[in-house]
């Protein structure tokens, strides 16, 4: 048996109806000779008690979504109030914890955002001094992070750029000294070629290295 209709109204008067027809006979399945005039009321009277005290979750309006474009969420105030005539008190929530709570979040969907670039982090810089060069991938992506062709060109960001452009600091070797006063001599003389006075005047021979090397390197 099904349940009876509800009243349109949730307190005071209100009306339930339902539907009435004109059956056929099921024994002869042939059209009775009319129902006549008794026909039942589509409608009756209701009544779920006063509205004055009626205890109930109040909702508020939806706030805006919280993005222009694609998915986002919007919320809603949710209040207990108790009805009294032509007013409501607002009530601790725990005075409707029976009744069932109406959602105060839903997600909401406005209009596609379109296809947008994106692009990761970068990677490290190829060198640490005296200019490398640094990369990351940049990709075209619609909605549904599916790849498109629809991005503007002219706004796609940069996928490659310079790092590290200062100048290199040679590394000091505290190992590395001139044992002797006159090591300038040694270098004139060239004897930096031989393995005791590279050691024992190893400061003036290295700067001296370094400097042929960097000559050589820019002929």
């Amino acid at each position: 048996m099904s349940s009876p209709p509800q009243c349109s109204a949730e307190c005071g008067d209100g009306i339930r109806t339902r539907s009435v027809v004109c059956m056929t006979n099921h024994v002869s399945s042939l059209p009775l000779e009319g129902c006549g005039n008794n026909r039942p009321s589509e409608t009756t009277p209701c009544n779920n008690g006063p509205c004055a005290g009626k205890v109930e979750w109040f909702a508020g309006s939806w706030s805006q979504c919280s993005t222009e474009c694609g998915g986002g969420t919007q919320q809603r105030e949710i209040i207990c109030v108790r009805k009294t005539e032509g007013n409501f008190d607002v009530l601790n929530p725990y005075e409707c914890s029976y009744l069932e709570r109406p959602p105060s979040q839903q997600s909401c969907y406005l209009k596609p955002c379109g296809s947008k670039w994106f692009h990761t982090e970068w990677s490290t810089c190829s060198k640490s001094c005296e200019g490398g060069f640094r990369v990351r991938e940049v990709r075209c992506l619609s909605d549904d992070m599916t790849t498109s062709t629809h991005c503007d060109p002219q706004l796609k960001p940069e996928e490659k750029e310079p790092c590290n452009t200062q100048d290199c600091i040679p590394e000091i070797d505290e190992n590395c000294k001139d044992k002797y006063y006159n090591c300038n001599v040694v270098v004139q003389a060239r004897l930096c070629v031989y393995t005791y006075y590279k050691t024992a005047c190893c400061a003036s021979c290295t700067r001296v290295a370094n400097r042929q090397s960097g000559f050589l390197g820019h002929r």
